[in-house]
Formats: C-alpha cells, sequence, structure tokens
C-alpha cells in the first residue's frame, strides 16, 4: 500500500512543483537597489533598471537613478 501511495504521489508533487516554479523565475520582475539623486543628497529606491548602456537614463520621479550611494555608476531603462 505504502509502495503504490509513493509511486502515484511523488510523480505528481514534481509536476506540480515544476509548474509552479516555472511561473515564478520571470527575470524582468526582479527589483535591482539602486539610490536616487535627490537635492537632500542619495536617496535609496528599488527599480527595475539595469547596469547596461542604453540611450534612455533611468530615474526615480524626476532624479536619475545610481547603482550605488556614491552616484558614479549610472542605471539604464531596459531595452526590451
Amino acid at each position: 500500500m505504502k509502495s503504490n501511495f509513493l509511486k502515484l504521489v511523488l510523480p505528481a508533487f514534481a509536476i506540480l512543483l515544476s509548474v509552479g516554479l516555472a511561473f515564478a523565475t520571470e527575470e524582468s520582475n526582479l527589483m535591482q537597489p539602486g539610490y536616487a539623486d535627490t537635492p537632500d543628497g542619495p536617496e535609496y529606491v528599488e527599480t527595475d533598471c539595469v547596469e547596461e548602456t542604453s540611450e534612455i537614463r533611468c530615474t526615480s520621479g524626476v532624479y536619475l537613478v545610481y547603482k550605488d550611494e556614491g552616484l558614479s555608476i549610472p542605471l539604464y531603462e531596459e531595452d526590451n
């Protein structure tokens, strides 16, 4: 009885787990920490911008966003 139960439940569990994890791995929804260059100094923000150079600089409101607190590595909008 125990053997038949495991033969039925384990494959079903593996299928459910793989389907569930397939939807949980979308790369474009990952948030990256950054720092907005505000008049009061660097402000921590969560953004979906990337480090790769593109045409459009990343902003948070009207402020440019950088990867580091020293505001030396700019972030850019993701090219799609």
